[in-house]
């Protein structure tokens, strides 16, 4: 389908003018907290990285700098221009961190996440914006896949990047134990699926990208085209099958930027998760 010829839209739209205003005007102590943030196996926030300035550069030229300064603040710089903002930090596996933050004031509103490996010196960034030109509410995301330029780190030439290490698989993710239980099935390197219940049974399919790591540690994150407009953000650790990510969006209450946590558990691509039914669990080498 041409991106002129586009399904129309069925949910009212929102401008520029009223994400901006909404975006403005949500408390910090609103945006950071989601319905399924602050879960059971949410990683706790994490200080291994508090003093340390990780400079960032990709291989095209984008360039970062930021320092986690507390346990929920970072200070970030982009063009010799510097920011201070409320953010998050966890991880799941050794070596790796994850940060997320809003950028407070920003226009179009935007976000970061950063996937650090300190072991080898390697450094993604996800840079989010609600700046579709197709609807206002949804947002758009570019990847960085980068190096980290400082800290004595020598150039491991190589670089995180785009994988189809997931395409085939499925996992049923849960947030919390006696809530919903979302099975994601990875069904091609730009899309996956999810199946769920919540007020009864839905699916949706939307545009994916999935990030090597590791062996075993993913970025996966999706972008929610013709619904509500979020983006979704995970770190998935597949030995551990444990994961942590962010929401960012806007819902009619105001904008969201908040982490969550869930642990998983494999399932077959073509059965559906009810009710929180535990499936076949199938080894992660076969």
């Amino acid at each position: 389908m041409a991106e002129n010829e586009r399904i129309y839209r069925r949910w009212s739209s929102f401008t520029p003018a009223d994400i901006q205003l909404m975006a403005d005007s949500t408390p910090r102590e609103e945006y950071m907290h989601g319905v399924w943030g602050d879960g059971p196996y949410m990683a706790p926030y994490n200080t291994d990285l508090i003093g340390k300035r990780f400079e960032v550069e990709d291989n095209e030229g984008f360039k970062i700098a930021f320092e986690q300064t507390e346990q929920r603040w970072i200070k970030w710089e982009i063009d010799g221009v510097e920011h201070t903002d409320p953010c998050s930090v966890h991880s799941i596996t050794e070596g790796v961190y994850f940060i997320n933050h809003y950028c407070e004031g920003s226009t179009p509103p935007e976000s970061h996440q950063f996937v650090i490996d300190i072991q080898n010196g390697l450094c993604t960034v996800c840079v989010a914006k609600f700046d579709s030109p197709y609807n206002a509410r949804e947002v758009r995301h570019t990847f960085h896949f980068g190096f980290i330029t400082n800290q004595g780190y020598t150039d491991p030439g190589y670089r995180h990047g785009f994988t189809e290490d997931m395409v085939g698989k499925s996992i049923v993710w849960e947030y919390h134990s006696d809530r919903m239980f979302p099975k994601h099935i990875y069904v091609s390197p730009t899309y996956y699926t999810i199946v769920g219940q919540l007020g009864g049974a839905w699916c949706a399919s939307n545009p994916a990208d999935y990030v090597k790591i590791r062996d075993g540690v993913y970025i996966f994150s999706f972008l929610e085209d013709r619904q509500a407009g979020a983006q979704g953000f995970f770190l998935m650790d597949l030995y551990q099958l444990h994961d942590v990510g962010c929401f960012f969006g806007m819902e009619p209450t105001g904008l969201t930027c908040y982490t969550i946590g869930a642990k998983g558990q494999w399932s077959e691509t073509y059965s559906l998760s009810t009710g929180g039914k535990r499936e076949t669990v199938f080894d992660w080498e076969k």
